[in-house]
């Protein structure tokens, strides 16, 4: 008996199909207990950081220019011809150094002019007392004349008359001594004040007048500054005086160095507040021992009014605000590999910290980064650089 072909043909797809299926149904119970297994490990991988004690320094900001407390313009007492100047812009000079020169041969004139006049004082004085002494032997010859009756009483009255006009002259003499002395004193100023010294130690902020030019008296030829002696001179809102004290520290910052500090100290607080914009001027003194500071520079800093220790700190960006409530918040802290919300009380706040009053220990972990997923019970994982745990 011949079987049909078409029975031969048909059992083999049929037999695929059977296998087929038989594979799909245990594909599709794999991927099933996949599905099963991650569900029951979901975990919320978050960055955290710890509670830490630290010291919490209160500031005030403050910003403004540096000024020198020595700004000297060097001006000469007599006027002519300028005929030397011996230092730049920029040069450092020591009190007392040789700047510039005026011409002196008119001074130099002057000076020789009075010490002639001087001279012939002298002389006139010594004239004076020589027919001041003639005059006084005459009145005591006079004198001896009257008594034995060699002389009569008028001739007695013209030696005293002619004693005491000796006398007189020898006053006047005296007189015209002392006026002579000031006048060469006078001259002899007149001539050292041709030289120009620095009256203070600095550097030449500016050299104002060059060689040949013609002076008068009082011009200034230099301006010199001493960095030394500094004062940053800011504005502070008046809500922040009742913090500020004389004698606060301070350290600030200069676009010029970048990061790096300098320091001072609070030296003067205005006694009014500006109208205007109800803040008041301060003034810190700054000292600039290594020149790096300079007058008119920027700067900006903050006033150190207080300092706290061993308090509990955490990063701001764990923070979650209240609604109309400055004083308490509320953050994530990493429990058991759980996040757990919790209320805090908020002693102050700075750019990138808070410091925790109440509702935190040290060592516990605050969650930093928030997000939707993240609710109160959530499993949670820290990720960072250092930790890798359940909490």
């Amino acid at each position: 008996m011949k079987i049909p072909l078409s029975r031969f043909l048909l059992i083999p797809p049929l037999a695929a199909a059977v296998l087929g299926m038989s594979g799909c149904s245990g594909l599709w119970q794999d991927k099933a207990e996949e599905t099963a297994l991650s569900a029951a490990d979901v975990v919320l991988s978050i960055k955290a950081a710890p509670v830490e004690r630290t010291e919490w320094i209160r500031t005030v900001s403050v910003s403004g220019s540096l000024r020198t407390l020595s700004t000297v313009d060097v001006k000469p007492e007599v006027g002519g011809r300028l005929v030397s100047t011996l230092v730049h812009e920029g040069d450092l000079v020591r009190k007392g150094q040789l700047l510039a020169e005026i011409d002196e041969v008119n001074y130099r004139l002057a000076y020789e002019q009075a010490a002639a006049v001087l001279k012939v004082a002298k002389a006139g004085l010594d004239r004076a007392l020589v027919s001041a002494e003639y005059a006084r032997t005459e009145k005591e010859r006079a004198d001896n004349l009257l008594k034995s009756g060699g002389i009569t009483q008028k001739d007695h009255q013209a030696a005293a008359t002619g004693m005491k006009e000796a006398d007189s002259q020898v006053g006047l003499a005296q007189a015209q001594c002392a006026q002579a002395e000031a006048t060469l004193a006078i001259a002899e100023k007149a001539l050292k004040d041709c030289k120009i010294f620095a009256p203070a130690a600095g550097h030449v902020q500016k050299r104002w007048f060059d060689a040949g030019s013609l002076l008068s008296p009082g011009i200034s030829i230099f301006t010199v500054v001493d960095n030394s002696r500094l004062e940053l001179e800011c504005v502070v809102p008046s809500y922040n005086l009742a913090s500020i004290r004389l004698g606060q520290t301070a350290d600030f910052t200069t676009p010029t160095w970048g990061e790096r500090r300098f320091e001072g100290v609070v030296s003067s607080i205005n006694p009014t507040i500006q109208a205007e914009s109800r803040s008041v001027r301060i003034k810190l003194k700054v000292e600039n021992r290594n020149m790096e500071l300079r007058d008119g520079m920027y700067a900006r800093g903050e006033i150190t009014t207080s300092r706290e220790t061993n308090v509990l700190v955490i990063p701001r960006d764990s923070l979650i605000p209240e609604e109309n409530v400055s004083e308490y918040g509320n953050v994530f802290i990493v429990e058991n590999g759980k996040a757990k919300r919790r209320r805090i009380l908020i002693g102050d706040s700075r750019q990138d910290r808070i410091w925790v009053r109440e509702g935190l220990k040290e060592g516990e972990w605050v969650v930093l980064e928030r997000g939707p997923s993240l609710k109160d019970g959530t499993e949670v994982r820290i990720i960072s650089d250092t930790v890798d745990s359940g909490g």
